[in-house]
């Protein structure tokens, strides 16, 4: 068995365990998100099933997205721009600093986002879910720029 099958096997068996169905469907989407790592859109998804020559609807797709995030499998991450992606939570915790003058995405360390976890819970009392998060602001190149204050409009297609 490849790491990836592996993969789809312990999310379906936890998921399974936890009493929930794992339909054709929703087991295809695992396949899609262990078979292309990194952040994926909706089409995205959707272009990795045709490739296998599955069609599945954006609809479906979405809403097996978020059936996995609300499970804690998947992260949703507004990246601005970009737009929303997906990424399994198997993968090494990080986060993004998204610039808004330009539009440059770079990857940020959990282990600053542990700080920030850790005063929420002494602090707050609360137990915050914080696995995949976009800080937006402005990158050192846009400030050198004079560009803090500017934002990226997203291309038209």
């Amino acid at each position: 068995m490849t790491q990836n099958q592996n993969q789809v096997q312990q999310i379906v068996n936890e998921l399974r365990q936890r009493g929930e169905r794992v339909t054709i469907q929703r087991r295809m989407v695992i396949e899609a998100l262990c078979t292309t790592k990194g952040h994926q859109t909706v089409n995205d998804v959707r272009d990795t099933l045709k490739v296998h020559g599955e069609a599945m609807t954006e609809s479906t797709v979405y809403r097996i997205l978020r059936w996995l995030n609300e499970h804690g499998f998947a992260s949703q991450t507004d990246l601005g721009a970009q737009g929303v992606v997906y990424e399994l939570l198997y993968a090494t915790p990080h986060h993004h600093l998204v610039c808004l003058a330009c539009g440059s995405i770079t990857a940020l360390d959990d282990g600053g986002i542990e700080t920030l976890r850790k005063h929420v819970q002494d602090e707050y009392s609360f137990e915050p879910r914080v696995e995949h998060m976009a800080i937006f602001g402005w990158c050192k190149e846009c400030q050198r720029k004079n560009l803090v204050g500017t934002f990226a409009h997203p291309q038209s297609e």
